[in-house]
């Protein structure tokens, strides 16, 4: 048996220790000592004292002076086994307590107190009280320690229970200043990383988009290859008198005979072969870009393949002339049409149709026809009219369409629609290409802004109905209101059907502040020579005339 230290207070009571004599057996040892810890209650927490509410409280009394034979009924009760907790604790209303204890007042402890207790104690090895009481009251016991801990978990949680949360001190970490210090540092020098970078590559983008970029326009402006090299394929091509060069590429764009516009215009510029002339034109896809502009420098046929069928009006021309034209078909007949485009009737009914238009022309004098200037030069498929009244208003219309972008800006110009369609007719039959038939343009809105008379030999011909190339001075003296020669100011009307070319040189007119006032053309070559006084004009006039004496019709 190992050594057992000795106890002073243990041998007072017990006479027979050191003989090894059995002691008297005191129920409530256990009790002893946690009487002894009874001075240093602890305050029940919040828990505790509902689990208290829901359960009988179990009381734990002292009795000093008992009788022998309830001593002995006692020690036999304990020795036996609990058939009923209930009973059992309705007769033990008290436990006995050490005699140490029996001058301190009484302490009532209850089933929590004695839980509590048991914790608190657990370091000083004091036997919980549980074990003295009956299994229902251990079983009580149990669950409120359980009811406890899950509150002590809850708790740790943040979820509120009855218990009262502890409040965890919250630990201040020293690096946080510091870092909050540096952050700004680490993050000003990624920001200039991170904006170098950005540019970087903005700038490797660029070069990259530039670079493919100019490849792109070097490919596209030096790729004069056939579109198309195994589709031998004719179609038919018009090519409008008066065409620019980029019309001209345009037009061979919207044909898919060409690669671009710009490779057009790169090869007529590298080529010196600007001076393609009108027509229509058979070509296939088939056809490098040398082929095509060989075959528009030699000119192209005045109509179409399918001649039968459609009626082709170009640029420039009369209606007298188209109205020949009319005749040959084996549908219309050439009197029909020029009834009709003097018709009071038919002509009221076009002007209230196309208002903006035709206004102007209804209230104009001594016209030769009403609807000179306004039958829009193109192609037109018979086929498909019933009437002449067809298509005459097939014609107007198409005028009235291409107009309509340029009605505000007439109206700002102080000119009726009759005015302008007069100029823009003298203008067709002077000039060739944009250029200078806006110079022209500028010369006859300057001589018509000092009231001189403008002197077209276009007017000339129309008042006389010819088609010479040179005019005597008699020509120049005929009795007409369309000799502008004589006469100042626009004249009747138009004098043939200008196309929208024509129109927009004369809305935008060019060199008008060089004061122009007269021009000569060299009806060879082509060129026009402007002038700004009459002396300087004869001079020019006297270098070409016997050029153009020698040119006539063919």
């Amino acid at each position: 048996m190992p050594f057992e230290p000795r106890n002073s207070r243990y041998e007072k009571k017990k006479k027979g220790f050191l003989k090894r004599d059995k002691p008297k057996v005191e129920p409530k040892k256990e009790v002893e000592k946690s009487s002894k810890v009874a001075p240093k209650r602890v305050k029940p927490d919040e828990s505790s004292r509902a689990m208290q509410k829901e359960q009988p409280s179990i009381t734990q009394t002292t009795s000093v002076n008992l009788p022998n034979g309830a001593e002995t009924k006692a020690k036999s009760d304990l020795s036996q086994p609990v058939a009923n907790p209930d009973s059992a604790l309705k007769e033990l209303k008290a436990d006995q307590v050490s005699p140490m204890t029996t001058n301190q007042p009484d302490m009532r402890l209850t089933s929590s107190e004695a839980l509590t207790v048991e914790h608190q104690t657990a370091s000083n090895q004091v036997t919980p009280v549980s074990k003295t009481l009956s299994r229902r009251a251990r079983l009580n016991e149990q669950k409120t320690g359980n009811h406890v801990m899950r509150s002590k978990k809850s708790s740790r949680k943040g979820k509120r229970t009855n218990n009262a949360t502890a409040i965890r001190p919250v630990k201040k970490n020293k690096l946080n200043r510091g870092k909050q210090q540096r952050r700004p540092q680490m993050t000003a020098k990624n920001g200039k990383r991170r904006f170098v970078w950005i540019v970087l590559t903005l700038v490797v983008l660029l070069v990259g988009i530039l670079g493919w970029r100019g490849i792109s326009s070097y490919r596209q402006s030096n790729d004069y290859s056939a579109m198309q090299p195994k589709n031998g394929k004719k179609q038919e091509v018009y090519i409008p008198q008066g065409a620019t060069v980029q019309q001209i590429g345009q037009i061979l764009v919207n044909k898919h005979l060409v690669h671009s516009n710009k490779a057009f215009l790169h090869y007529v510029s590298t080529h010196d072969a600007s001076n393609m002339l009108a027509g229509y034109y058979q070509l296939s896809p088939s056809m490098p870009m040398k082929t095509l502009v060989d075959h528009l420098l030699k000119g192209g046929s005045d109509t179409p393949v399918n001649h039968d069928m459609v009626l082709t009006m170009t640029e420039g021309e009369g209606i007298a002339s188209f109205a020949k034209k009319v005749g040959n078909s084996n549908k219309f007949t050439e009197s029909d049409f020029l009834a009709k485009v003097n018709d009071q009737t038919f002509l009221e009914k076009l002007a209230k149709n196309y208002p903006k238009l035709l206004t102007s022309a209804m209230a104009a004098k001594d016209t030769r026809y009403r609807l000179e200037g306004y039958l829009y030069p193109a192609t037109y498929d018979y086929a498909q009219y019933q009437t002449v009244e067809d298509l005459i208003t097939a014609m107007v219309a198409k005028t009235d369409s291409e107009m309509q972008p340029y009605y505000s800006k007439i109206k700002k110009s102080n000119m009726s629609v009759q005015e302008l369609m007069t100029v823009a007719s003298l203008v067709q039959g002077e000039g060739v290409g944009d250029k200078d038939m806006r110079i022209i343009a500028g010369v006859f809105l300057n001589r018509l802004d000092i009231n001189m008379p403008i002197q077209s030999d276009v007017a000339i011909k129309y008042a006389l109905q010819t088609d010479r190339v040179n005019l005597s001075v008699d020509d120049t003296m005929v009795d007409s209101p369309f000799n502008l020669y004589r006469n100042s100011g626009y004249g009747p009307g138009p004098m043939n059907n200008p196309s929208i070319q024509a129109v927009k040189a004369v809305l935008n007119p060019k060199d008008r502040d060089k004061k122009y006032l007269f021009f000569v053309a060299n009806l060879k070559t082509g060129a026009i020579t402007y002038t700004k006084n009459q002396k300087d004009h004869d001079e020019a006039v006297a270098k070409v005339d016997k050029i153009n004496q020698g040119m006539e019709n063919r």
